[in-house]
């Protein structure tokens, strides 16, 4: 047994900020002990990347497990439905991730406005389809809760017409946060981000439940994780997608994953986790090098220098160690402004002078998904194979009218083919700068294509507040005592 220390692997769940952890090595491969799921926030990288524990074999459904998984699917939406139908149903909606707690309130007859009666997603390129949730009260930031300890306290000063919501049998709580939740009972079993403050249960403290947390009632509360909240509310279905990923741009990376069904992978369940991984790691703590580095070449400046010394996720030098959640979440687009001598964005802001920052971003993700995501994630030995991707958060919805420009081929949904010169900072290694002596020879093939290892297919950007729509989908089929429907056996 040892610790880890700066030259040792750490241990980072899914997507999230982490102390180094206790890791237990045994021949012949080491094992992860400790990978649980956070929220699209302050994510942390996972140093180890491990082989045979975490294999990737696809066990095919059988027609029986297949009928009973469409069951579910079909009694989730059936009790969203007639929630939905409930002219008196209010959903009160949280976020709470690692840049504070964010809320909304919205009614079941405008989510039904919303929502395609065909429970097909939008077409890329019809705008007209492209609405926006009528709230009661908008998406709006609370700030920065005080931790675990005192959060409901807190919470009903930030939000005082909550005391009135809390009484009222009508009113449903949806909660998307990060940690690893267990969704059938609404227990926080690891971590909890505490609007910006971080804990873990390393003292023997019990797992408490999310709602006592908050100080709301257990019996109208419905929690999942943000990843899958984003999923849920990524495409104006009440389910997602079959074969979909998404991608919560945030402060850091969330993502979320549905089966060939349609039904969101639990990244807390034993397959789930396996199905999350991106080489043996949670994919939104894996390392990546990215192309980054092309920006410098000039040389830094102020700016950057400044950047690039800015704490992440309690590391204090992040970019000696990059990772999915530091390079590709909204640090890297910062660093993208920084290198690129574009301002921020704001309101008034001439959006030419940002293009070549947002482009520069884009072409990051395009070398992310063709030599990191598209390799693992399209393989047809893959249990849950990936067909099609989406962006969500606040990054996607800001800076989506350049990204789409860089991410698709024109005049098409398809993912756009990678230039050659663009695909590796160290393709020598695994595309990491990681030395590999055991290659996967079509992975590495694939890899330095000049076009997409799969025909993936992109999305239209989530809509606005995705993450709080999703976690009032989740709601609403809770109230029909139908929630636990949408996840994948």
């Amino acid at each position: 047994m040892f610790r880890a220390s700066r030259a040792q692997p750490r241990i980072v769940r899914r997507d999230g900020i982490s102390t180094p952890r206790l890791l237990f090595a045994a021949a012949p491969y080491a094992f992860l002990l400790h990978l649980t799921s956070l929220g699209a926030t302050n994510h942390r990288p996972v140093h180890i990347i491990q082989r045979g524990f975490f294999a990737m074999g696809k066990k095919p459904q059988t027609s029986k497990s297949e009928g009973k998984q469409q069951k579910g699917l079909d009694a989730f939406q059936d009790a969203v439905r007639r929630q939905l139908a409930d002219r008196q149903r209010v959903v009160r909606v949280f976020d709470v991730g690692g840049s504070g707690v964010k809320t909304a309130l919205l009614s079941a007859t405008a989510l039904q406005e919303f929502l395609r009666p065909d429970c097909t997603p939008i077409p890329v390129d019809d705008e007209e389809e492209r609405c926006e949730v009528k709230w009661i009260d908008p998406p709006t930031q609370l700030g920065a809760a005080p931790g675990e300890d005192g959060f409901a306290l807190w919470l009903i000063e930030a939000l005082p017409r909550l005391r009135r919501e809390v009484n009222d049998p009508h009113v449903c709580f949806g909660v998307s946060v990060g940690g690893d939740v267990d969704h059938a009972t609404g227990v926080l079993n690891d971590w909890w981000p505490g609007g910006g403050h971080p804990r873990e249960w390393d003292d023997g403290r019990r797992s408490p439940l999310v709602a006592e947390l908050m100080g709301l009632p257990p019996g109208r509360t419905f929690v999942l994780h943000d990843g899958e909240a984003h999923l849920l509310g990524c495409s104006r279905c009440m389910v997602p997608p079959p074969g979909l990923a998404c991608f919560a741009l945030g402060t850091g990376v969330g993502f979320g994953l549905s089966d060939s069904l349609g039904a969101a992978v639990d990244p807390s369940s034993p397959h789930g986790t396996r199905s999350h991984l991106l080489k043996g790691c949670p994919l939104s703590g894996t390392p990546y090098q990215g192309i980054w580095r092309q920006w410098l070449e000039g040389g830094t400046s102020q700016r950057v220098d400044e950047l690039m010394a800015k704490e992440f996720a309690n590391m204090a030098k992040p970019w000696r160690t990059p990772w999915v959640s530091l390079v590709l979440g909204r640090r890297g687009m910062e660093l993208s402004e920084a290198a690129h001598d574009c301002p921020e964005p704001s309101e008034g802001l001439d959006e030419e002078a940002r293009v070549p920052a947002i482009r520069a971003y884009g072409e990051q993700w395009l070398h992310f998904l063709h030599t990191q995501f598209s390799p693992q994630f399209t393989s047809g030995s893959r249990r849950h194979p990936v067909e099609r991707i989406c962006f969500a958060g606040g990054v996607a919805e800001l800076n989506w009218h350049i990204l789409s420009d860089v991410l698709l081929e024109e005049g098409s949904n398809s993912l756009r083919a990678s230039p050659s010169s663009r695909l590796g900072a160290d393709e020598s290694a695994d595309g990491n700068g990681i030395p590999s002596r055991k290659k996967n020879k079509q992975s590495t093939q694939q890899a330095r294509t000049k076009g997409p290892i799969a025909n993936l297919t992109v999305l239209p950007p989530a809509p606005k507040g995705s993450g709080l729509i999703g976690a009032a989908i989740y709601a609403l089929a809770g109230s029909g005592a139908a929630a636990e429907g949408v996840w994948a056996a």
